[in-house]
């Protein structure tokens, strides 16, 4: 299992502690994490999710209200974080099935958008939006995406459980294209 997410996570948390400890009695708890987790995002070139910016807040909120919130904020972090790496660690098996010049093409459909989380609503979205997206054997949803990040529309994996796809040639509906569903 990948450990990225949840080692990112401790040495944050660990980082932002120690920083506050550093300046002393005056720094109200989790201030550093303020500074220390955009510094984090920054370095790595991987920006929040909607799911990490809520965390983030309630640790913004933590440093104004102390320990009832900021712990919290912590503890569902280090969860998020394992859930995080889990869902790579199975985008990992898909990948590893797949032709190897699409390998690093293939996301976990949560890496769609901001807001998009792994599942079979936002798979449709993909569909609608003219790209291929499938839950894999294994559980996990995923998509593929060109060299330039275009959702790629012809596209067929080895292996899935359920398959959706914007039908060829491309047929605008509405906002998107037409799809369909296989499964």
């Amino acid at each position: 299992m990948t450990a990225k997410n949840s080692i990112t996570n401790v040495l944050v948390t660990v980082t932002s502690e120690g920083v506050t400890r550093a300046l002393g009695s005056g720094v109200r708890g989790g201030v550093a994490g303020l500074v220390v987790q955009p510094a984090v995002w920054i370095a790595t070139g991987s920006g929040p999710d909607a799911g990490d910016t809520v965390i983030y807040g309630a640790g913004v909120a933590g440093v104004v209200a102390g320990a009832i919130l900021a712990v919290p904020a912590m503890v569902t972090g280090v969860v998020k974080a394992a859930v995080d790496d889990h869902t790579a660690t199975l985008v990992d098996e898909v990948r590893k099935e797949e032709p190897e010049k699409y390998r690093q093409a293939i996301l976990g459909t949560d890496d769609y958008s901001y807001w998009a989380s792994n599942n079979h609503i936002t798979a449709m979205t993909i569909a609608a939006a003219g790209g291929v997206a499938w839950k894999a054997k294994n559980g996990v949803y995923c998509f593929i995406r060109d060299a330039k990040g275009h959702l790629v529309c012809d596209y067929r994996p080895k292996s899935y459980e359920s398959l959706y796809f914007p039908m060829l040639p491309l047929k605008k509906v509405g906002n998107g294209f037409q799809w369909s569903y296989s499964g």
